[in-house]
């Protein structure tokens, strides 16, 4: 079961409860929320893993991004160095390594710049994700308090 349909179930519990008069308050079975506030409990590692599976995605993106850059660069140099070797085409080579070193090195940047922003982008909807359960359990754990308090305050009449 997921995260957001376990967070929808006690939603409805709490808008299916029965309603205390005047009082805005709702009875809800504190076992059937505890049972529900336990699968969120369960259902956030996995949610969590996926987080980490995606990050460490990114990163050997970001590596691979990386060898491939390197790659060129040293492509680029041995060219270079192979071209200087002709003394005819010497300033041709020149031209030739700087402007195949300059792509690489500016595609290496741009590969880097995708990956960090692929990373953040991923990182800052996990932490919606995550902040968003985090306050629907806190909420749900401050009604559960609510409720538990209020069967205490009846029993003693």
């Amino acid at each position: 079961m997921e995260f957001y349909e376990i967070l929808d179930e006690m939603e409805d519990m709490l808008h299916e409860a029965i309603k205390v008069p005047i009082s805005g308050k709702v009875l809800v079975d504190p076992q059937r929320l505890l049972e529900k506030v336990d699968q969120l409990r369960a259902v956030l590692p996995e949610e969590l893993g996926e987080a980490r599976s995606l990050l460490e995605e990114q990163q050997s993106v970001f590596a691979k991004a990386e060898e491939v850059a390197q790659q060129i660069i040293e492509e680029s140099k041995y060219e270079a160095a192979r071209i200087v070797e002709n003394t005819e085409i010497t300033r041709q080579a020149r031209s030739i390594s700087e402007e195949l070193i300059g792509t690489a090195e500016k595609l290496s940047r741009e590969i880097k710049l995708e990956a960090n922003q692929y990373a953040q982008d991923m990182l800052n909807h996990m932490e919606r994700v995550l902040s968003e359960g985090l306050k629907s359990i806190q909420r749900g754990k401050s009604e559960l308090k609510e409720v538990i308090g209020e069967k205490d305050d009846w029993s003693d009449e």
